[in-house]
């Protein structure tokens, strides 16, 4: 079975922004080069034809190159103005022996093998296999005003689409107006019984930015000697015990480390310069204030909190009876829900002075979004 491959990558971007957004960083290279590489390890793929705008095809090129992607089956050719132009003018570099030809958005980084390999059974199968998700939010059409529609019937459309050569050869070549997609232009000029494919939530069209903002995860630490005293805090929760901690402010070591984990993900300095040791004003300072302030810095970046691991070390005091305390406080604090914050408290085995009920650390992990 010999299939081609066609990708068009002939749009501008237009709602993007600026730049083109295929060439935007995405995973280890950009959206386009991602598009393209699920298929190069597809059993079958003989061409790849990159349908792109001219004045791109450089970059593009070049992204290959720094993705370190040489591969013979990779040809370009000029996308046209509108996407039904630019199919057209892929079909027009397919093989005259393929056996199927497989249309992908160059703008659907996130396409899967295993998607991929489910299109082309189908194919196999009826003919032409289309990608299809369900509707999730209720649905209303609005040319006379507010209309409720029945959403059960209407699925949303992905790529890739998957189709015999002759049948998809036979509908372009029919072809004389402008399409929303490839499927219009089958069902149209080449009806036939189409394969279903369950399609990928992940398997998302990049449209804008806000499409290509990537999780960010930090990693904190922190540690405190202990002085005689009446209690400690940890992650704004105050356990009584015959310790305080030696600290510039209320020696929080767990909102310490979790404070630098999310200063880390947003490539921030560490608490040390945000706070200086030698301004009074953070003297005895409350680290659930601190820890506000640094979220508002996040937020400043346009990412919020997703998920907070935390795991403490401490030989004394017993931690387990306050480990939900310090959840919900966090909680409330953050803003995210408890079950997305774990702590978790160990001993040191009696090793050095975390061991010796010397001190306290504390690691701290962080994913935003």
């Amino acid at each position: 079975m010999k299939i081609n491959v066609i990708i068009t990558a002939g749009g501008t971007s237009q709602r993007y922004g600026v730049e083109n957004k295929l060439l935007a960083p995405c995973k280890s290279s950009c959206v386009l080069v991602e598009a393209i590489k699920p298929f190069l390890e597809t059993e079958g793929v003989s061409k790849i034809i990159v349908a792109i705008h001219p004045s791109f095809s450089d970059e593009f090129l070049n992204a290959l190159e720094v993705a370190h992607i040489e591969d013979t089956r990779i040809i370009l050719t000029n996308g046209g103005l509108t996407r039904t132009q630019t199919v057209k003018n892929g079909l027009r570099a397919i093989d005259d022996d393929c056996d199927f030809v497989i249309v992908h958005d160059g703008a659907r980084p996130y396409v899967s093998k295993a998607l991929i390999d489910s299109v082309i059974a189908g194919a196999v199968e009826r003919g032409v296999a289309l990608p299809l998700l369900p509707l999730t939010d209720s649905l209303v059409c609005i040319r006379f005003g507010v209309d409720p529609v029945d959403r059960t019937e209407y699925r949303r459309v992905q790529t890739p689409v998957c189709a015999k050569r002759d049948i998809i050869v036979r509908a372009y070549s029919k072809c004389d107006g402008e399409y929303l997609d490839d499927i219009a232009v089958l069902q149209k000029h080449a009806p036939c019984d189409v394969r279903m494919i369950e399609g990928d939530p992940k398997n998302i069209k990049i449209t804008t930015k806000e499409d290509l903002k990537t999780p960010l995860c930090g990693i904190g630490y922190d540690i405190h000697r202990f002085k005689n005293g009446n209690g400690i805090k940890l992650m704004a929760t105050f356990i009584p015990c015959e310790f305080s901690f030696v600290a510039h402010s209320d020696g929080d070591v767990a909102i310490h480390a979790l404070m630098d984990a999310m200063l880390s993900a947003i490539g921030e300095k560490d608490i040390g310069h945000l706070f200086p040791v030698d301004d009074e004003k953070y003297d005895d300072a409350d680290s659930a204030d601190l820890l506000r302030t640094v979220l508002d810095k996040v937020s400043e970046k346009g990412m919020c909190v997703q998920n907070v691991s935390v795991a403490i070390i401490a030989e004394r005091p017993m931690l387990a009876p306050f480990i939900d305390a310090m959840r919900n406080n966090v909680s409330a604090i953050l803003g995210i829900p408890c079950e997305k914050i774990g702590i978790t408290a160990t001993t040191n085995e009696q090793v050095g002075d975390l061991g010796n009920s010397k001190s306290i650390a504390a690691f701290a992990t962080v994913l935003l979004a």
